[in-house]
């Protein structure tokens, strides 16, 4: 009797540690991630400004590499037109700089490839 319970506490204790073994195993595989969407934001430094003044724009980038060129686009009835303004992505922000010379307003947004961000209006007085 005593050897039917050792035996059995045995085979036991060998199923526990086996089924420990195997879900700890299971827990150590490294778990595949997407990589996160690419995306970027802007914000405008004013906007309301005065024609031939500046506007700085900046931003977040999160999925694109540091050294990724944005370029600063404006919107042009339908389609977006690239203006002659760019930058590079630095620790995952960027900044640029542009002037609006005609009266109204601009909506612009910042691309890089297939990733844009939201559109910004400036009021240009």
């Amino acid at each position: 009797m005593k050897a039917r319970i050792a035996a059995v506490s045995l085979v036991s204790a060998a199923l526990v540690a086996g089924a420990a073994g195997a879900a700890g195993a299971a827990g150590a595989a490294p778990a595949h991630r997407p990589a996160p969407r690419p995306s970027i934001s802007l914000f405008a430094s004013s906007v309301h400004v005065k024609r031939d003044h500046s506007v700085a724009f900046d931003g977040r980038t999160t999925g694109l590499r540091d050294g990724s060129r944005v370029t600063l686009q404006a919107k042009d009835g339908r389609y977006w037109r690239s203006l002659p303004v760019t930058t590079t992505v630095r620790h995952s922000g960027y900044k640029l700089s542009g002037k609006f010379r005609k009266r109204g307003f601009e909506t612009v947004r910042v691309v890089d490839g297939r990733t844009a961000s939201r559109p910004v209006t400036v009021e240009v007085r």
